[in-house]
């Protein structure tokens, strides 16, 4: 499988960011129909979301350096404006883009957690997308196995050349349930602002967590054993369940 870049003579696009972009995207319209339809301030959306994408981009970016530090030493003090080079962290950008709308409403006196809890099925909806790109050009990939679904890429980027784990997949199918649970309760949770969001947030990052065990692309270890991603995965899961208990929706 080879599907990671475009070549224009001497320029060439990554599909992954193309992708992204797609997905992003697709999760802002698909969000910007849902507060249509909820009757919530749709004019505050629209001239305050350029805010929150800045905010996306910003800790996007802070996030790829962090899990690839050696962007600093390659491209010295500009590291920050080499995009090309390990690009924007999605999840990093979801963080971004949700801190940066929580203080943008708090300051105009709306609440964060009506909002929140509309944007999930959006993000959900990002997320599937963002699955199926990392799937096709290789942009995470799994361990060795030798079971009898596992794929072999030959990609730049992905160092092992024997049929990996389509670590993407497995993250698509328990993100399409997830999605499906949330649709499920969201007229349940409905009296309970954030309590959807909490909730969901919560099973993501768990299943994240678990998940990376079979992650085999290239990481900080902390003690060889945890990935780096799996402190963060830990670090929002204890702030969800102390958020959740502090809103008593736990």
């Amino acid at each position: 499988m080879n599907f990671y870049q475009l070549s224009f003579g001497f320029f060439s696009l990554k599909i992954y960011g193309i992708l992204l972009s797609l997905a992003f995207i697709a999760g802002a319209w698909n969000y910007y129909k849902r507060l249509q339809k909820r009757t919530i301030l749709v004019d505050f959306f629209l001239h305050h979301f350029w805010k929150w994408v800045l905010g996306a981009i910003i800790v996007g970016r802070i996030f790829a350096i962090l899990l690839e530090p050696g962007i600093i030493e390659k491209n010295g003090i500009y590291f920050f404006l080499t995009f090309w080079d390990g690009g924007i962290n999605f999840y990093g950008s979801l963080i971004g883009c949700l801190l940066t709308a929580r203080w943008d409403l708090k300051k105009h006196g709306y609440t964060f957690s009506q909002w929140i809890d509309i944007a999930i099925p959006s993000i959900l909806l990002g997320i599937l997308i963002t699955d199926i790109a990392a799937f096709l050009t290789g942009a995470t990939y799994g361990k060795e196995t030798t079971l009898p679904w596992g794929i072999q890429y030959q990609t730049f980027g992905v160092d092992i050349l024997n049929p990996v784990h389509p670590i993407s997949l497995y993250a698509f199918f328990i993100h399409l349930w997830l999605l499906y649970w949330t649709k499920g309760h969201e007229k349940t949770y409905e009296r309970f602002p954030e309590k959807l969001a909490i909730r969901t947030g919560i099973l993501f990052f768990m299943a994240d967590f678990f998940l990376q065990f079979l992650y085999g692309d290239k990481t900080y270890l902390l003690y060889e054993m945890l990935r780096i991603e799996q402190i963060i995965d830990l670090v929002i899961i204890i702030f969800l369940v102390w958020r959740g208990r502090r809103k008593k929706v736990l």
